[in-house]
């Protein structure tokens, strides 16, 4: 994933010779286009390839750079050197355009080099950039570049990227010759796509975590909601069966009872004899005694005191049919 743009990398031209306005014209010369495997070699082979510039068929290849290229064109051992941002230092290009019969190219097809690669744009050297008072160069001189982006695995966490691009910021985002102040870095990406993250801080900056704690208590605290924030989200639809729950658990206490002084009061008056009265008494008694321990909340009184009215009447209920059975006929 790319984390943005940190700098450009216009593309200088320095040649000897009539003036020319395309890379074409390049051909059959001694060309310096950078060490092997570096950035700018590569651009540059694409480049002189699209213009029919081939290495070891009709140009002369050179892996020289920076200040051993200007040397070299300086000295006339090669026709060509090619510069980027990183070798192309104010004081070498100041130099150079000082010195007679040595040009900066005036890129005329910067507009079609733009369109037919995506990851170019174009860079316009202004007038008098490399000495004011001398006005070097003496007129606009059109360039392309290209960016250069930090490039992260998509595991990278959010709060390192935040912190890659601040760090980036501190050390691009000043102002010049080649950029303003503030320009980089930048949610430019174009062989990768941009990360969320790096999109999220450059639309609204660091987050409310990292902006107000220390990064160790931040970046705690962000892996914490991590594992709390999906905990919540199924806690809250649950809590609404806690209370419903928790009521049928209260009442089942009374319910259990009820269930015993029905069947109790129902043995008694299948079979009403002196021993079956005797064993609902004490069983009765039992029930009463169990209700008068059983803890509850202040909520469920009313059940509490129905139940115990429930018993005194089943009491008084057998109690009348015992009498009713003791009675001469």
């Amino acid at each position: 994933m790319s984390l943005g743009s940190v700098s450009n990398w216009p593309l200088f031209v320095f040649y000897r010779g009539p003036e020319l306005t395309r890379l074409s014209e390049f051909k059959g010369k001694r060309l310096a286009i950078g060490r092997e495997g570096s950035g700018t070699r590569q651009i540059v082979l694409l480049l002189l390839r699209a213009n029919g510039v081939e290495p070891d068929s009709n140009a002369q290849m050179l892996p020289l750079v920076g200040e051993d290229a200007v040397n070299a064109l300086l000295a006339g051992k090669v026709d060509v050197a090619f510069l980027t941002a990183d070798s192309a230092r104010p004081a070498l290009m100041a130099k150079m355009i000082r010195t007679p019969d040595i040009r900066l190219l005036n890129f005329t097809q910067a507009k079609a080099y733009v369109r037919s690669f995506p990851f170019l744009s174009q860079f316009e050297v202004p007038m008098g950039a490399f000495d004011l008072a001398d006005n070097l160069p003496p007129k606009p001189t059109a360039t392309i570049e290209t960016t250069v982006e930090l490039i992260a695995r998509d595991t990278l966490h959010p709060a390192l990227s935040d912190l890659i691009v601040e760090a980036a910021g501190e050390v691009h985002g000043g102002a010049s010759l080649l950029q303003a102040a503030g320009e980089f870095p930048a949610p430019v990406a174009h062989d990768f796509p941009l990360s969320p993250e790096a999109a999220r801080y450059y639309k609204s900056g660091k987050s409310f975590l990292y902006r107000t704690m220390p990064f160790w208590l931040a970046s705690l605290v962000d892996r914490l909601l991590v594992l709390i924030v999906p905990i919540v989200v199924v806690l809250i639809p649950a809590l609404h069966f806690v209370p419903p729950l928790y009521a049928w658990r209260v009442k089942s206490r009374f319910y259990r009872r009820y269930g015993e002084l029905i069947a109790l009061e129902r043995s008694v008056l299948d079979d009403p004899s002196e021993q079956n009265y005797v064993e609902f008494t004490e069983k009765l008694n039992a029930i009463e005694k169990g209700l008068n321990k059983l803890q509850m909340p202040i909520a469920y009184a009313d059940h509490f005191y129905a139940l115990r009215e429930h018993i005194t009447y089943v009491r008084s209920q057998i109690a009348a049919l015992r009498r009713g059975n003791d009675s001469p006929a």
